[in-house]
């Protein structure tokens, strides 16, 4: 079982037409400025930036796992002076291997945060023939049919409204969006 991520981060993430919140959201700069790195579980697990996953002379970051239950993370949590926020960014997935006991998926999530750090609600990009997640009231799941770099936008106040019901808006301070390369079940 494998899974294999790539996005190209131009991930912006603005409140209203200036305001930029991601911090090296193009990855010109190593994964540790702005970004958090996180590897649970066996297996072979990879986080990387580079100029050679897209045909374009921009950097990419990619997270990538390979058998065995566990997860390679990118992530980055910014403050959000307002639910009212625009998210775009794009991206690449892809999986391969698996089955309904052992399942690969390729996620972009966008976690919304109180200021405790609690998690209020998500909206995940996936990318997974067998994944077992469900959408809920706090939890959007959009399923990629084209794995293919796409260019993806996320109008958060929309989102919120439509999709999640059991998040309310005012409660969030932060949000949190999140690279996983992931291997459920075992």
């Amino acid at each position: 079982m494998r899974n294999f991520v790539v996005l190209l981060f131009a991930v912006f993430l603005s409140f209203g037409l200036s305001q930029e919140l991601i911090i090296n959201g193009d990855f010109e700069q190593e994964l540790t400025v702005g970004w958090t790195q996180l590897i649970n579980g066996s297996g072979t697990h990879i986080l990387d930036r580079g100029l050679a996953y897209q045909p374009d002379l921009d950097w990419e970051a990619m997270a990538y796992q390979y058998d065995n239950p566990g997860w390679a993370r990118l992530s980055q949590t910014v403050f959000a002076p307002s639910p009212l926020l625009e998210l775009h960014f794009e991206a690449s997935f892809a999986e391969s291997g698996g089955s309904s006991t052992c399942w690969p998926a390729a996620c972009f999530s966008v976690c919304y945060l109180n200021s405790d750090d609690t998690v209020l609600g998500e909206t995940r990009y996936v990318y997974s023939t067998y994944d077992t997640w469900i959408t809920t009231p706090t939890r959007h799941l959009i399923d990629i049919t084209n794995p293919g770099w796409v260019e993806y936008s996320l109008n958060i106040g929309d989102e919120l409204i439509q999709n999640l019901p059991g998040v309310n808006p005012g409660e969030i301070t932060k949000v949190e969006v999140a690279l996983y390369a992931y291997t459920g079940g075992g």
